[in-house]
């Protein structure tokens, strides 16, 4: 992959991280204190017992959809970091180069082909 290649797949990743921090800034409050650290919000529906369980039921959904981002933000962030420190494209069981097409498909791949299917 050339480096020209390696500057837009790490524009292309800029762009996804500003999404998921977007999306997290959402259905999440940001820690003051550990920047980049996120926790669910609850909103105030009422004081019912159907309000309480509502609210309750969207807390969980909103702490999986945190959960889920903050995984994708990491893996994000690891790969641009790769790019960044000229390690990208290495797969982390085998050390051989991950093929082009896969890494324009899937930017974060972080194994190749046959590493990624023993790994399921």
């Amino acid at each position: 992959m050339t480096k020209d290649e390696q500057q837009r797949l790490y524009n292309d990743l800029a762009e996804e991280m500003k999404l998921i921090e977007g999306q997290l800034k959402e259905i999440a409050s940001e820690n003051p204190v550990t920047k980049g650290s996120f926790e669910a919000r609850v909103e105030d529906l009422g004081d019912s017992m159907e309000d309480a369980a509502e609210e309750l039921a969207s807390l969980d959904q909103r702490q999986a959809m945190v959960i889920q981002l903050k995984k994708r933000y990491k893996e994000v962030q690891n790969a641009m970091t790769k790019i960044k420190a000229g390690k990208y494209g290495i797969c982390e069981k085998c050390s051989v180069q991950i093929k082009k097409e896969r890494l324009i498909a899937m930017p974060i791949a972080v194994l190749c082909i046959n590493c990624a299917k023993i790994a399921r």
